[in-house]
């Protein structure tokens, strides 16, 4: 069914609610709720978290990097060279990468824009298969289908909904009593594609998106502008998927945000690490973690706020370990891992290998 005029999906509103719930209970010093932020990447209508390059593998490690570095060849393993043959300017030892977070998220970022485009066609849908995990939640794989242009079905297979399955989201409709079109509201992999290239232009767009009616009877503070563009950040790298010149914008436009910081090591929900911009929603300081080397948007880290160390004096996201027994034990609320992200010509159609 169609939403009403000027309406969001139910699972956009309820997360607008929290946030704002939250604002107030902070704003009058009242003791913040310790429970998960229900928003839509956690709630039951949930979406599975998409990569930000589309056609990604990420082999399922259950600890370290997705993809680390290849060691430096032996000596007892590289054939002998004349010297003569090589060039004066080589080095038997190859220069190290950027150790600062800034640096290893721009070498991510250029490494993601450089990816194969997929060229996907309005036709076809963006398959997900992940891991999804959480203190109020069991652990499991959960696979999805998402039409690249909006308009046909979705599907979600995930075993803790009702009879394992879940169309979502509802489709973008023309008709006059209830429009419902593609936007940084209701983004779609084809609206993504259509977002500017460069950082800095992306980062306006994100910033200057009316989001006014994502909120009633209260103003739209610039903190809740800022909390709403890194929201729309992470709904397309968890939900939509993007094409790898825009991705790698993206992670870049995301680090430029009010608010948010990067951070040089985060594990998501299968034990990878990864770098990540870092902000808050609500309740939670949220992670959008991605391989160092590759760029692959790799999953998210969720952790309440209430069982982190305070803010620091600049007032970013603090980036300290959870307390002791955070996230019911497990040191977070929510995590995820993306293991497959492809294009698919049908839905429920499976790549032919992952």
């Amino acid at each position: 069914m169609n939403n009403p005029p000027d309406m969001l999906p139910a699972d956009r509103q309820r997360f607008l609610k929290e946030h704002l719930m939250s604002e107030i209970a902070a704003d009058t010093n009242a003791a913040r709720p310790r429970r998960r932020l229900v928003w839509l990447i956690a709630s039951p209508l949930a979406v599975g978290a998409l990569a930000a390059v589309t056609v990604v593998a990420v082999p399922e490690r259950e600890h370290g990097d997705a993809s680390p570095a290849a060691p430096a060849p032996s000596a007892s393993s590289t054939p002998a060279v004349p010297t003569s043959s090589v060039p004066p300017t080589s080095s038997a030892t190859p220069l190290p990468g950027p150790t600062d977070p800034a640096g290893m998220l721009a070498r991510a970022a250029k490494a993601a824009a450089s990816s194969p485009d997929p060229g996907a066609r309005a036709t076809q849908f963006v398959y997900r298969r992940e891991i999804q995990d959480g203190a109020r939640e069991t652990k499991r794989e959960r696979k999805s289908w998402f039409p690249v242009d909006g308009r046909s079905d979705s599907l979600i297979l995930d075993p803790t909904m009702e009879n394992g399955r879940n169309p979502w989201p509802a489709k973008l409709s023309d008709s006059p009593g209830a429009p419902r079109t593609a936007s940084f509201d209701n983004p779609t992999y084809e609206f993504v594609a259509s977002l500017p290239t460069d950082p800095q232009q992306l980062l306006q767009r994100l910033l200057s998106f009316d989001r006014s009616k994502r909120v009633s009877g209260m103003p739209m503070t610039p903190k809740l502008y800022n909390q709403f563009a890194f929201d729309d950040v992470q709904m397309i790298f968890q939900n939509i998927a993007a094409p790898p010149a825009v991705a790698g914008a993206l992670m870049e436009a995301a680090a430029k945000i009010p608010g948010t910081t990067v951070v040089a090591d985060e594990t998501d929900a299968a034990g990878r690490h990864g770098v990540a911009v870092v902000g808050t929603n609500g309740t939670m300081r949220v992670a959008l973690i991605f391989d160092k080397t590759t760029g692959a948007f790799l999953g998210v880290r969720e952790v309440l706020l209430s069982d982190l160390p305070p803010a620091g004096p600049d007032g970013l996201p603090p980036t300290g370990n959870p307390s002791p027994g955070a996230g019911n034990g497990k040191g977070y609320d929510y995590a995820s891992a993306i293991l497959t992200s492809t294009i698919v010509d049908k839905l429920e159609a499976e790549p032919a290998s992952y």
